[in-house]
C-alpha cells in the first residue's frame, strides 16, 4: 500500500476491482440511486414556459404643494418616501378578505392627525388607530384613495 494514499481510499479501490461490478452496484447508498433519478426531472422542469410582465399604469404622484417651512408649522407632517412617494399602503389581511391602509413617515402630533382623518374622510373612531408599537396609522377598510388624495389635498 502506497503511502500518501488513505486506507480507506486504497481499501475501496481494491474493494472495486477485485469484485465484481453488479455486487458493488448492489452496494451503493439509496440517496445515490435517487438523485440519478431526480437528475432527469430537473432537466424537465428548466423547460417551464416564462411568464408575461405586464406593467402597471399608475399616476405619478405630483410633488408637494406646501414649502418645507409651511409644512413644518403645522402641528404634524408626513414625510415623502425616498422616491418621492407618499407613505400611504394598502395591506390585505385574514387571506385578502380585509383591508388595512397603513400611513407611516408621520412625525409631530399623531393623535391631531388622527382626529383630522376622522373628521375630513367620515371614518368612524373605531376604525382608525395609531400602532402602539410602530407609531403608524391603521384604518381598517379600503381608504387607500381617499387617505392618498386627502394627504395631497394637505399638501404633503
Amino acid at each position: 500500500m502506497s503511502r500518501h494514499i488513505p486506507r480507506v481510499v486504497y481499501q475501496g479501490q481494491r474493494y472495486l476491482s477485485s469484485s465484481n461490478l453488479s455486487h458493488a452496484t448492489k452496494k451503493l447508498p439509496i440517496f445515490q440511486l435517487s438523485f440519478l433519478a431526480s437528475s432527469r426531472c430537473l432537466s424537465t422542469a428548466t423547460t417551464k414556459a416564462t411568464r408575461s410582465y405586464t406593467p402597471i399604469s399608475r399616476v405619478p404622484t405630483p410633488p408637494p404643494t406646501k414649502t418645507t417651512d409651511e409644512l413644518a408649522s403645522g402641528p404634524y407632517i408626513v414625510r415623502r418616501t425616498p422616491s418621492a412617494q407618499l407613505p400611504v399602503y394598502k395591506q390585505l389581511k385574514s387571506g385578502g378578505n380585509r383591508v388595512v391602509v397603513l400611513i407611516k413617515k408621520v412625525d409631530g402630533d399623531r393623535k391631531k392627525l388622527l382626529e383630522d382623518m376622522v373628521e375630513s374622510l367620515g371614518v368612524s373612531q373605531d376604525e382608525i388607530r395609531i400602532n402602539p408599537t410602530t407609531q403608524n396609522l391603521e384604518l381598517k377598510g379600503d381608504y387607500y384613495e381617499k387617505a392618498k388624495s386627502w394627504l395631497l389635498a394637505r399638501g404633503f
